[in-house]
């Protein structure tokens, strides 16, 4: 890659940030349904042809920054763990994982949750990630010996309880620090899993 290659794909990657946010502002002001194309490229400061250089419409940016978003919200479940290393659910501390910080950091976009006139299918969206780290990567080891916990229902009541309390946390407007929200995960989660092991990360 070429100086200028490089410098215009920070450009360019610049440029989709900042409609993006400009989208996730104007959806807290009205409600994804009544925000246009024109509304965004003023509101980011920029013009129409440069918008249509990224995206058909609105729609097209509300699909790239949920898919973004639920990548990282994979990611952030899962990135401070190797392939194939047991891990004692006990010995897990409030920086075991990501997740509640990157919700934390981002407070703009997850809040977006709390609105009824909000992205395009977005509220299944914190479930659904959640469920697909546990069932493609994670192995658990119940705290009873004689009982499975991977099966599918398991891992998605689990995945749905997560997103529920901490869904609530936002609602609630943060109310607990990030890593006092991820001791609570924990510590539910060693009620019924005394491990777990990443049995893959490769397509994360």
């Amino acid at each position: 890659m070429t100086f200028h290659q490089g410098r215009t794909s920070k450009q360019s990657e610049r440029t989709k940030t900042n409609f993006k946010q400009a989208l996730i502002q104007l959806i807290h002001e009205h409600g994804f349904s009544h925000v246009s194309v024109t509304d965004i490229v003023k509101r980011a400061d920029y013009n129409r042809t440069t918008f249509y250089l990224y995206y058909q419409d609105k729609f097209c940016l509300a699909d790239e920054l949920k898919t973004e978003m639920y990548n990282k919200i994979k990611e952030s479940s899962m990135n401070k763990y190797k392939e194939g290393v047991s891990i004692i659910t006990v010995s897990m501390n409030a920086t075991s994982f990501e997740l509640t910080h990157f919700i934390y950091a981002n407070q703009p976009f997850f809040n977006l949750y709390l609105l009824e006139d909000t992205l395009p299918g977005l509220h299944r969206d914190l479930p659904q990630a959640i469920y697909e780290v546990l069932s493609e990567h994670f192995q658990l080891v119940s705290v009873n010996p004689n009982r499975d916990i991977n099966y599918d229902a398991h891992k998605l009541y689990m995945a749905h309880g997560t997103a529920g309390l901490l869904l609530d946390w936002i609602e609630k407007g943060y109310p607990f620090s990030p890593d006092s929200m991820s001791k609570r995960l924990i510590h539910i989660l060693d009620s019924f899993a005394k491990a777990f092991m990443i049995t893959s990360v490769h397509s994360i």
